[in-house]
């Protein structure tokens, strides 16, 4: 029986009340942890990081964002992925992560591949001077009498100040004939939705971007209540990414151990769409400037100067003005002896 159990794990083949059971955590007796979960959950983390999508429409694209954070002292970044289905995906980013940085990886799973209860296993491996492999397993239930169409609701890039709309079908094609959704969870997300009954058992739900949603990337369930017991709840995804009309790279700048009487420099990049202006910042009383290329374009290279006047640590939060808005900029500082 054991052997059974561990090729089952191995092929991802593990049926969802199985899976569904809390998996051991670090420290218990036998249990082998990896390292590199604890990116995912510091404190003890479980053998097998999970997370149970509920029950779904059919064709539901599911998506998930997961945020590790290296809590190491050597550099680490995920150096491969693997699937135990095609009806996985994952977009890891490329960044490698100094200690104590952090990031985001968004893993999916397409419900439209599957029927039923169904669950499938991530393998995320870190390094690259110490190699461990994460496991993170995703889970859901595709209702294959409940059908989503499209599968998900992806604004992709909005400008910020710009309001937008998409609308998905939710069709029932079981045997219970007063089905219905009943209701609507409103959004933690700057989203107005809107439910409204079609022809039969369709339903169509109409999901408004806000004009004052913040830049950014945004990812949240939509929840369905609906009058079946045996599925009180549907979810599905929205997506989208606020730009705003200027962006800043990097976000922070340091200036770090620069000694009194010396200067130092560094570059900020500021982006936008169209052509525009950069203004001067002026040194306030702490050594620090800001020096703008005069010309307009759509790409600047700003030029930062910290000179201290004296000797320790602060930090400013700049607002970078323009010609077309504003842009926030951090910068700390440090003066030596």
């Amino acid at each position: 029986m054991a052997r059974t159990w561990i090729g089952l794990v191995t092929l991802g083949l593990v049926p969802l009340a199985l899976a569904a059971q809390p998996y051991p955590s670090a420290g218990t007796p036998g249990v082998f942890v990896p390292w590199a979960n604890k990116l995912f959950k510091k404190d003890n983390p479980p053998a097998v990081i999970v997370h149970d999508f509920g029950t779904v429409p059919h064709g539901t694209l599911l998506t998930h964002k997961f945020t590790f954070t290296n809590i190491y002292d050597v550099p680490m970044q995920i150096i491969d992925v693997r699937k135990s289905c095609t009806c996985l995906d994952a977009d890891p980013p490329q960044k490698v992560l100094q200690p104590h940085e952090s990031a985001e990886i968004v893993l999916t799973m397409n419900a439209a591949k599957f029927n039923g209860p169904n669950a499938q296993t991530f393998y995320l491996t870190f390094g690259p001077q110490y190699v461990s492999t994460a496991v993170i397993r995703v889970q859901a239930n595709s209702r294959a009498d409940v059908q989503l169409t499209p599968g998900y609701v992806n604004f992709g890039v909005v400008p910020q100040g710009t309001k937008s709309s998409q609308a998905v079908t939710v069709r029932y094609v079981g045997t219970k004939r007063d089905w219905k959704i009943t209701e609507v969870v409103k959004p933690a997300g700057p989203f107005d939705v809107e439910l409204t009954a079609g022809k039969g058992s369709d339903f169509q739900i109409t999901v408004g971007l806000k004009a004052d949603a913040a830049p950014g990337a945004i990812l949240e369930p939509i929840t369905l209540k609906t009058n079946d017991p045996t599925a009180s709840q549907l979810q599905f995804n929205v997506a989208a990414v606020v730009q705003a009309p200027i962006s800043v790279a990097p976000e922070k700048v340091k200036f770090e151990g620069v000694k009194l009487g010396e200067e130092a420099t560094k570059k900020v990049i500021l982006r936008s769409t169209k052509s525009f202006k950069v203004e001067a910042v002026a040194d306030s009383g702490d050594g620090l400037t800001v020096e703008p290329f005069p010309a307009a374009a759509p790409v600047q290279i700003v030029t930062v100067k910290f000179k201290p006047v004296g000797i320790g640590s602060w930090k400013r939060e700049l607002k970078i003005k323009t010609d077309i808005g504003e842009a926030p900029l951090t910068v700390e500082l440090e003066a030596v002896p």
